[in-house]
Formats: structure tokens, sequence, C-alpha cells
């Protein structure tokens, strides 16, 4: 394989790197000394009832294998927002692509991945109706109590969770409490995860079609959250379809994220009743992780999880320079209690040139192992690299 080295040194690596930039993390007090801070009225210009911005994407990617370009894509990301008056507002993400695959006809798509109209009514009280992205969980690298929006599941580890949503049609209302925050949904859409298409190196198997958007088929959610002091904390209860399967499960979950010092912990845990009534009644998935915010500009995180009955590794490195216009990150996902199932690592950097305009460069490497999905996609490493117009 072509980045198998890293596979060996990859976390002693980011163990060294964090002792480099060792520093006091939270607690930056003191970081201005005794300057005086110079106050400049900054004019405030004219709100405008509609605002349009976005970005425009142009991919490549480049197998270590085959040694070819195996794939192209251009797509952009429009968003829109228009204040109807004080109270109410709409806005929508409205995202295109076409691109070009080696081993796939050409693709090319379009889809309103959030549209919405939110509206302030009194006593702390909000509400939205239409595609929205609401999530849920404290961990960045793996889903447990994240479930009510699905994703792009199509080139698995080339992009984080936080770009893979997909906007649900849902009706939310929120209540804000001081420190608390009580939320209500009703889901009026089912909508599964993306997979690879037949003929992709991604593919993985067909998947179900989601169920009808009945009435009879809609979830519910209700969240608790409290934001304290140096702690968050919710409290989830769900009612909807099991990404990609047939079946409908009760959700209760919990997650928790507090600081100490330097580091933040974190904890999630998620019950399912009904997962999948042919093999499994009802299952319970955990996860717990610290992140280490000592690092000048940086951060390294480690999370483990209890997920379908299998164990997952999450480690991550992250860094900035050049006032941070470059950021550097590591990812390593493994999957086994001993890493025998394989998993992925990926390293990149993003580079702001300026306000409009930034570049994305990295690689990733697949490993191979007992789980037969890695095992097919061992030989599928990749070179990748990204230009952005931000507008």
């Amino acid at each position: 394989m072509f980045f198998k080295s890293i596979q060996l040194s990859f976390i002693s690596s980011l163990l060294l790197a964090s002792n480099l930039y060792a520093d006091d993390g939270f607690d930056d007090e003191n970081e201005f000394g005794s300057d005086e801070i110079e106050l400049v009225q900054i004019e405030q210009s004219e709100q405008n009832d509609f605002t349009l911005y976005g970005s425009v994407t142009a991919t490549g990617e480049y197998s270590t294998i085959g040694n070819s370009i195996v794939s192209t894509k251009l797509s952009t990301n429009l968003k829109l927002e228009y204040i109807v008056d004080e109270f109410h507002k709409i806005k929508s993400t409205i995202k295109g692509y076409k691109a070009t695959n080696t081993n796939i006809n050409n693709d090319r798509g379009f889809d309103i991945n959030e549209l919405s109209v939110e509206g302030i009514f009194h006593n702390g009280i909000d509400g939205k109706i239409g595609r929205q992205i609401v999530v849920w969980g404290k961990s960045d690298n793996i889903r447990i109590t994240d479930i009510l929006n699905p994703m792009d599941m199509t080139t698995p580890g080339m992009v984080d969770i936080k770009d893979l949503r997909l906007g649900v049609a849902m009706t939310k209302l929120d209540y804000f409490m001081d420190k608390w925050a009580l939320s209500g949904m009703v889901l009026h859409e089912n909508r599964f995860s993306t997979m690879a298409e037949f003929g992709s190196e991604y593919y993985r198997a067909t998947m179900p079609d989601a169920p009808s958007n009945s009435l009879s088929n809609s979830g519910t959610a209700l969240s608790l959250s409290g934001n304290l002091q140096g702690e968050d904390i919710s409290f989830y209860l769900a009612n909807k379809y099991v990404d990609n399967t047939t079946y409908k499960t009760n959700m209760v979950g919990f997650a928790y994220n507090k600081v100490m010092d330097s580091f933040l912990i974190k904890t999630e845990v998620a019950y399912f009743d009904n997962y999948d009534s042919n093999t499994i009644d009802g299952k319970t998935d955990g996860l717990v992780g610290v992140e280490y915010n000592g690092i000048s500009d940086g951060s390294i995180s480690f999370e483990v999880a209890n997920k379908n009955d299998d164990i997952q590794y999450a480690l991550r490195f992250t860094q900035s320079y050049l006032n941070q216009t470059l950021d550097f990150t590591t990812l390593y996902s493994g999957y086994g209690k001993n890493l025998e199932d394989g998993g992925f690592a990926r390293v990149w950097f993003d580079y702001a040139y300026d306000d409009n305009i930034s570049t994305s460069f990295g690689v990733i490497d697949y490993f191979g192992g007992d789980n037969l999905y890695f095992e097919n996609i061992k030989d599928n490493d990749r070179v990748f690299a990204s230009l952005t117009y931000n507008f």
C-alpha cells in the first residue's frame, strides 16, 4: 500500500506533536498582558432583507494504486436568507454538482439541502418548519446520538461528518429557559443516507428505499439541553426509522461534555429498541472521549465507541500555522477491539489565501481487515485536492 507506513507511526506522531506544542489550553486570561485596549466605534451598516452567499468548488482525486485521475467534481453551495420582518425569516441551502468518475457514468445532481421558515414567538419560543439539519451529540468523529439527519456516504472517510449531513423536512419548536433549551420535532420526511452506486469503487450493497412520507410514517424527537458552567448536558428521545432499514425504533440518549483544565471530556450513550427485528431486538451504543487543548493553536482528541457491537477508535490532531490561515489535520479511524477490522487514515492541509479563495490538499489510506467492506476498498487510496471560491 502506498501509505502503509503511516499506519504504524500515526499514533506516536500525534503524541509527539502534542508535546511539542504544549501550552496552557483554555486558560488564556493573561494572553494580552497589561496593554491598553483601544475602543473603536464601527458604523453599523443597514441590514439587507435579502442575502445571497455561497461557494464554488473544484475537486479532483488521484488513485495511488492505479496512478490515474479517478474523479473530478465541480460543485456549488448557495445560501439564501430573506428577512420577512423582525420576527420571521426564510433560509435555504442549495447544492448542485457535476462529477466525472472513471468507474461510473458522468453524474450530476441538485439538492435543496435546507429550506426553512423561522419564526420568533413570545416567552422564549422559536419555531422553524422545512428542511433542516439538527445536530445531536458531542462527538466530531463518531455518531452515537446524532441520528436525525442522514449523511452522504458515497466516499467514506474523505469528508468530516459536519459537512456530510443531509437536511430532513421537519417542524421544530424551541423553548429557551435561562441556561436550558427544550426542543420538540416532528419529522415529516424519511430520508436515508446516500450510498455509492453500483460500479463505484466504494459500492457497498443495495439499500432499501425509504418509507413514504405519510403521516403514519412520521417521526418524533425531543431534546433537553443545558449549557452550564464548564459543562454541557443533553437528553434525547426519538421515534423514527433506522437509517437505511425498514425498521422503526425508539431511541433514548444522553450526551455530556465537561471542561477540566486543558481537557474536554466527552461521553454519549444511546439505547435503541427494535433496531432490527430479524436479528437485534435492542442495542446500546456508547462513546467516551477526551480532547486536549493545551496546544498553541492546536488540539488532539481521542474517542472510543462501542457501536453496532463493534469497537471504533478515532484519533485526531489539528495544528494551525501562518496566523491560522494554514491548518494541518490528521485523522485515524480504526475498527475492532484490536484494530483487526480495518479503517482509514487521512492527512490534509487547508489554506485560506484570503476571504474568497481557499484550497485543500491531502491523502487518504484505507486499511483492510476482518471487516469485509474495508477489505474490499483497501486499494482505494487517494491523493485529493480542491480549490474553493467564496462569494
